[in-house]
């Protein structure tokens, strides 16, 4: 039997943490529950995922249907039935393709609406497929950010111009959280004696192919793919889609 007590008061945070953010992008209470019950259990019946997460027996196959019909949930024709939650890899593209598809429907309704094309533009998400493109967009958010910075990487070299502006932010002052860096990278930035800590990639690259993650001034964001072809997201201003997911999948500092 599941031992409903299993985790941590950390552990217990960051669940109550993945589930609220997991109804912000469109789950419902139940199905946020569920999803987060069968990513630490890998898989289980509608008994097990009752006796982890706050959701009534009966209610779990509604909720493993709503994750099912989304992709995110993969149920097993056994008695009695097992679900199988995605890997956090697939689930973050499905949701963050979800997500993006919603807005995009909904400024399509407001033109629908009016009759006429809307001023309104859904300008808080923007995709980059040319690496150099990701190189300078990934300078300048560094170059402009002012107060705080939060830089990761998986990747076992950074681009000459990326580790300029990592260091003269740091010169500036720019309280900075780095993860991942490579040690020379991380050597001059100790040098500059400026504010920087040290902390855990918040994502194993095994199990999620992320590159980089840049959060600048804790509104401005950059997610870079580590994938056969060059693709990064970034977005501006707060709330934005692209920060909800990036905090949501890695809770990265606020």
């Amino acid at each position: 039997m599941v031992n409903r007590g299993m985790t941590s008061n950390g552990d217990g945070d960051s669940t109550r943490r993945a589930t609220d953010r997991l109804e912000q992008l469109g789950l419902s209470a139940y199905a946020a529950r569920t999803f987060v019950a069968l990513s630490s259990l890998g898989d289980g019946t509608a008994k097990e995922v009752s006796e982890v997460a706050d959701v009534p027996r009966t209610r779990v196959y509604d909720a493993a249907d709503e994750l099912h019909e989304l992709g995110l949930v993969r149920i097993e024709s056994s008695t009695p039935r097992r679900f199988h939650a995605v890997p956090h890899e697939v689930a973050m593209r499905l949701l963050s393709s979800e997500y993006t598809a919603r807005i995009d429907e909904a400024f399509s309704d407001l033109e629908a609406i009016s009759g006429t094309e809307s001023s309104v533009r859904r300008s808080d998400l923007w995709s980059l497929s040319d690496e150099q493109a990701i190189v300078d967009r990934t300078v300048r958010l560094l170059d402009e950010t002012d107060e705080t910075l939060f830089f990761a990487t998986a990747k076992t070299a950074l681009d000459e111009p990326v580790v300029d502006s990592l260091v003269t932010a740091a010169e500036r002052d720019v309280s900075t959280q780095v993860a991942g860096v490579p040690a020379p990278v991380d050597d001059r930035l100790q040098s500059t004696g400026g504010d920087i800590e040290r902390q855990e990639r918040p994502w194993e690259p095994s199990r999620l192919p992320i590159a980089t993650v840049v959060v600048a001034d804790g509104h401005h964001s950059l997610l870079a793919l580590d994938i056969d072809e060059p693709l990064a997201f970034w977005s501006v201003d707060e709330p934005n889609s692209l920060l909800l997911l990036v905090r949501t999948l890695l809770d990265v500092p606020q």
